[in-house]
């Protein structure tokens, strides 16, 4: 018996520097199907990236070999001089969507994890983050109309993951 079982994969983030150049390498050299894009930015972004002034981003999501992937863009060029700092750059998290947020929530915290906040809303989508043992964070999603990826919610068709049922 597991603690959650309604989980199912939402989609992947990563960061990048120039959205530009990001699109350059997914969309036209991978081939990613862009689904959406919108510009990101408020307080709950902030909370989400432990701002402590306020960000802006840009949001370019996309199908990737049959994968969500979100490019996510904060506008910041990192120093050359210097490693690419976390947070910026690479996989921010694995995002996974639930029906329930906040039972998903109470079962977290009942299992002995401690979520990063409480679940809180961005353009209608409900989420909260929790760290893996590792330090990587876990994204768990509530998305509007009962959709379960982002895929789902922006074009309203349901995408089939791994093999048919």
């Amino acid at each position: 018996m597991t603690v959650l079982d309604d989980v199912s994969f939402c989609h992947l983030v990563v960061g990048v520097t120039d959205m530009d150049r990001a699109l350059t390498f997914y969309r036209d050299v991978l081939g990613m199907e862009v689904i959406f894009e919108t510009l990101i930015s408020g307080e709950p972004f902030d909370a989400v990236l432990h701002a402590s002034r306020k960000q802006e981003g840009r949001v370019v999501g996309g199908l990737l070999g049959g994968l969500m992937v979100e490019l996510l863009s904060l506008g910041t060029k990192p120093d050359n001089s210097k490693p690419a700092r976390r947070g910026i750059t690479g996989i921010h998290n694995v995002s996974l969507s639930v029906t329930d947020l906040d039972d998903t929530h109470r079962r977290i915290i009942a299992a002995g994890y401690t979520p990063d906040q409480d679940p809180f809303e961005i353009g209608g989508v409900r989420m909260f983050f929790v760290k893996d043992p590792d330090g990587t964070a876990v994204e768990f999603i509530e998305l509007p109309d009962g959709a379960r990826s982002t895929y789902e919610m922006h074009r309203g068709v349901r995408l089939q993951m791994g093999p048919a049922q």
